[in-house]
Formats: C-alpha cells, structure tokens, sequence
C-alpha cells in the first residue's frame, strides 16, 4: 500500500487481531495479535517518542501536538507468522509492528505525521515522494514517555551499583528481550514504554490521528513490518 493510500486508511488496521496484508514470498500470512502494555503518564501533555538507550535526556524532544495532562493507554501490534500449510512458524516467533498511545477512545478521521519543533515534513501529495522523518533507532528499541520523564532515562537505561539496568531487565523478560515494557522510575513516578522496533534499527516515523474537530486521537509509531497491500 502507497503512502496516499495508507493516509487515507488510516493506522486501524494494525490494531486488530487476524490475518493483515498479503501473503511473503514464501507463502507465509503475518497475524496480527494486539497488546495493551498499560497506561502511561503525561503530566505535562506533551510525548516523546525515541529510542531510550541513544536519546541524551537534555536532547529529548517532544511532539509539536500536545494532549490534555493525564494517563493515557499504551497498546502494540504483535506481527507473528504462519506457513502455507496454515502452521505457526515459530522460528521467527512475533516482531512489534507498531505502537499506539490512544489519546480519546474513538476513530481517526485523517493521519498526519507527527513532528517536533522545526521539524517540516510535507504534506499530500509530496507525501510519497518525502525524506524520511521519525526518530533514529541505534539499539533496536523505541519507546514513548512525557518529556518530563526525559530526566529519568539515565536511571532507567543505566546500570545501578549491582550492575543491573531496569529497562533491559524489563524488556528481557517479555519475549526474549522484545517487550513490550513499562517501567517507572522510583524518584519522579513517571513510567517510559519500551518496545523492540519491528526488524531492528532504523529512522521509525510516528502519525498522530486526528478526529473531524482536529484533535489528537492517537500517535501510533509504525515500524514496517506489516506488508502493504
């Protein structure tokens, strides 16, 4: 499916469990299976999304769309695979499609891509033909948090006197290390939402679906995994 088309479709699709896009080369059919992590606090309203392990707390950027202070659901898409005798190919296991931090509980009427400040990425119909925007992914993990939460990154990231790290230990014991994960940093109370990213490192694009009055209904990081149609 061509970017236009995907605008115009809207990210729903990731978000219901069942057979999505068309079948690999191979005859393999991706499922989807969704799974909500949690709530996350926003505070201040305003979320970032970024690789946990790379961002610098002080280079933490939040999204030019804020919401309402408050908590806010945490779900992802879990793409596993089945063969074409209608098997589980379990060698592969699931990959995280995409991740949606749900904003009011109903339907995007358009899709836009969500940008930080000085951040221009054209609209339709450049859309297709545009550079690449999203946030870098150097250790095959993203995550969403409130900018407030930027200061605890340190604490969660690194390791403590026992030489253990939260948010690896956290990670690790979902998946064999793929999460999804929500950890809260004992100091401030705020939590970050860490997921692997689908295939690995990358530059991951983030949407913000916007209902008929024009507020924000739902970021949703899409990691390209799930095979246009």
């Amino acid at each position: 499916m061509g970017a236009v088309a995907l605008i115009r479709s809207g990210f729903e699709r990731f978000f219901v469990d069942g057979p999505v896009g068309k079948q690999t080369g191979g005859g393999e059919q991706q499922v989807i299976a969704v799974q909500q992590v949690g709530e996350l606090a926003l505070p201040t309203g305003r979320l970032v999304a970024a690789d946990p392990f790379v961002v610098w707390p002080e280079d933490a950027e939040s999204f030019t769309d804020e919401v309402e202070p408050g908590t806010y659901p945490v779900s992802v898409s879990l793409v596993s695979y089945i063969d074409e005798d209608g098997e589980p190919d379990l060698r592969q296991g699931y990959r995280v499609a995409a991740a949606r931090v749900t904003v009011k509980d109903e339907p995007a009427y358009s899709w836009r891509p969500a940008v930080v400040p000085g951040e221009h990425v054209p609209m339709l119909p450049m859309l297709p033909m545009m550079p690449e925007f999203g946030y870098e992914v150097k250790s095959s993990t993203g995550a969403f948090f409130d900018i407030a939460a930027a200061s605890a990154l340190d604490r969660l990231t690194g390791d403590d006197h026992l030489g253990n790290c939260a948010l690896i230990d956290a990670l690790g014991e979902v998946g064999g290390g793929r999460g999804p994960a929500s950890v809260t940093d004992a100091r401030t109370g705020l939590n970050v939402v860490a997921f692997s990213t689908g295939w690995g490192d990358g530059v991951y694009p983030t949407w913000v679906g916007r209902n008929t009055a024009g507020e924000p209904v739902a970021f949703v990081t899409d990691f390209f995994v799930i095979n246009r149609v």
